[in-house]
């Protein structure tokens, strides 16, 4: 190992996931626990990276990217499904400021120019400063291979939303070494700016260093949270769903260091609206591309968002899944994972055009096994928490778009 990394790896270890004490946490939230389970953490160079590799040593490599607000749990089970139904050797992990990866402070200036003694003051030799855009988590991406011994591994990548977006950043960067796509409905493409995002560009340099400090604890008190997500038949969630969801919110807000401001940098610095330059660079390959979306799907529709990205592609497949949102995923994990795992077992060179139908081997079993474990996932709160309202509604249920005004509220 040579002495620059054995270095970089000495000052990562001095970097874990950044968490207040109990005394700095307020006193009415001072009872929550950690909502997300303990997988793998390695130190990368912004500090811990939370990560679990499913399936056997010798199967193709699958990496999953999970969406803005999420964590490695959306694709859990998912994992052992192709790993158990296809060999797949599946990564999941949590992007920085993620999850229970860190969050490192953001950097204000992002360019090669800046330093520890800028006159902004916005960096730090204390530690690593972020800038939380595409190119920053590819890189992560890229670490975290190689610190777990696939550096050299060609890959297949699997990514929802800003996932998607990522898993195209990654495909752009290293071409030679990406097999396979699947996205689901991937971001870049949101056809209207809500006004809100307007102001956070304007204010952006106040906004993100004020962030943890505007925080209302009464906006978060669980009986308040609870009224937010509460709808009508279909739109109604069980009380332990929400449980769920607000503990996962105080937790990152209140108890884990750096997330409020994390999640404005990363909607500041990726274009959200027109990522046309990536998907047309990354389309001219020959490489299959599976494109999933949702019918319902309000953030990114599919008709209008599906179709455009599709378009940019030499070999992709658009599959529109009936009844489900923006989260298709989760909404009807029985048409999607096996649809995933049968795409992934097609040839390398395979011709998206000449290809009809998309399910797994064995499909009645396997659709009745990861809809029962990705349902249960669902209604334990743990798939994604809602598209922040300065990007716009993920669904056009009441829950939802009440549930993104909250998130806002960084």
């Amino acid at each position: 190992m040579g002495a620059g990394l054995l270095k970089r790896e000495a000052s990562a270890r001095q970097q874990p996931m950044r968490c207040r004490s109990q005394a700095q946490v307020p006193r009415c939230f001072q009872d929550v626990r950690c909502p997300y389970p303990q997988a793998e953490t390695v130190h990368g160079t912004f500090g811990a990276i939370n990560y679990s590799l499913t399936g056997p040593e010798l199967g193709e490599v699958v990496v999953c990217f999970h969406g803005l607000n999420g964590s490695r749990l959306l694709f859990q089970d998912t994992a052992t499904y192709l790993s158990r139904h296809g060999g797949f050797r599946v990564l999941t992990f949590d992007l920085y400021g993620h999850g229970l990866s860190n969050a490192p402070p953001v950097d204000l200036c992002p360019s090669s120019a800046c330093s520890s003694g800028c006159a902004a003051g916005c960096c730090s030799s204390s530690g690593a400063r972020a800038r939380y855009d595409l190119r920053f988590f590819v890189e992560q991406t890229s670490e975290l291979l190689e610190l777990i011994g696939l550096g050299d591994a060609r890959v297949n990548l699997v990514g929802f939303s800003l996932g998607g977006a990522v898993a195209m950043a990654f495909a752009q960067r290293y071409p030679k070494r990406v097999k396979r796509i699947a996205a689901i409905s991937p971001a870049g493409f949101v056809p209207h700016v809500p006004t809100l995002y307007y102001g956070l560009r304007a204010c952006w340099c106040c906004l993100i260093p004020l962030a943890p400090h505007v925080l209302c604890t009464c906006w978060y008190k669980k009986d308040r949270f609870a009224r937010s997500f509460q709808g009508q038949g279909e739109n109604s969630m069980d009380e332990q769903t929400i449980t769920n969801l607000w503990s996962r919110f105080v937790w990152q807000l209140f108890v884990k260091r750096g997330v409020a401001r994390a999640t404005l940098a990363t909607c500041n610095r990726i274009n959200w609206f027109n990522l046309s330059d990536l998907y047309q660079e990354v389309g001219r390959s020959p490489r299959p591309v599976l494109l999933l979306w949702g019918e319902r799907d309000k953030l990114n529709p599919p008709n209008d968002v599906g179709q455009k990205v599709a378009g940019f592609f030499s070999n992709a497949k658009l599959v529109v899944v009936p009844r489900a949102g923006h989260i298709a995923l989760c909404d009807k994990p029985a048409e999607v994972v096996p649809r995933i795992l049968g795409f992934l077992q097609l040839p390398e060179n395979a011709s998206m055009s000449a290809v009809k139908e998309l399910r797994a081997v064995r499909a009645s079993q396997a659709h009745e096994e990861v809809n029962e474990s990705t349902q249960l996932l669902k209604r334990d709160g743990n798939a994604e928490m809602p598209v922040p309202m300065v990007l716009g509604n993920a669904e056009d249920d009441v829950s939802a778009e009440r549930g993104a005004g909250i998130s806002l509220s960084l």
